[in-house]
């Protein structure tokens, strides 16, 4: 089952990974502003924030480990595991943080899949508080999918991608930004149908998109 305890991002504040079917395009994770809505809120268009862009190359070398280590935390909670899959994927709020943290660390052209390979081993030797603590003071100054390698996004890669395989160490207006496209308010949880899907992967594509021309 995809999703990562998120039953519907349109109605979570939560994290959403859009993962795409062709190789040389790349994985986008999002913020999603998700809140439950008023019985007279005619439609759902929560404000979503793109917060990194990582290559599929990467995204592979280091999506297994983290599908295990959410999977973990959920089963010690008794709450059902998720999976990753083509298209849009929902993250619970806390574990979206601490999936930017790895993701932030890694996205650097100079970090190879090597060093995927170590940053993936220290970060699952932080606590979860770590995490949150960690994404924290990066979101607050840099948290935009624009500002790769800026203070606290370059102070990750140094810290969490330090050491080898056989030596790892524990340790105004703005792009990418915009709405998830409308949805009728039916007042529950909804999966969406394909031509719903289709629709919102491209609405954000097209806020990707918007990041590819700032740069």
């Amino acid at each position: 089952m995809a999703d990562f305890d998120c039953a519907d991002y349109y109605v979570e504040h939560c994290y959403l990974v859009q993962v795409p079917r062709a190789t040389k395009e790349t994985v986008d994770v999002f913020e999603v502003f998700g809140q439950p809505p008023a019985a007279t809120d005619p439609v759902l268009s929560p404000e979503v924030i793109l917060r990194a862009q990582l290559s599929k190359a990467k995204w592979d070398a280091v999506s297994g480990e983290v599908r295990s280590e959410f999977n973990r935390r959920l089963k010690a909670e008794r709450k059902r595991s998720g999976s990753w899959a083509q298209g849009n994927n929902g993250v619970q709020r806390l574990l979206g943080k601490e999936l930017l943290v790895l993701v932030w660390a890694i996205e650097q052209d100079d970090v190879s899949v090597e060093h995927c390979d170590v940053a993936i081993r220290n970060w699952l030797g932080l606590k979860p508080e770590e995490r949150w603590w960690l994404y924290t003071m990066t979101a607050a100054s840099t948290g935009y999918a624009h500002q790769v390698g800026m203070g606290w996004r370059d102070a990750l890669r140094r810290a969490l991608c330090f050491g080898t395989k056989r030596d790892v160490f524990s340790l105004g207006v703005m792009t990418g930004r915009g709405q998830l496209p409308p949805r009728k308010n039916t007042g529950a949880a909804q999966q969406p149908d394909i031509a719903q899907k289709r629709v919102e992967f491209a609405a954000l594509r097209a806020i990707s998109g918007r990041l590819e021309a700032f740069a």
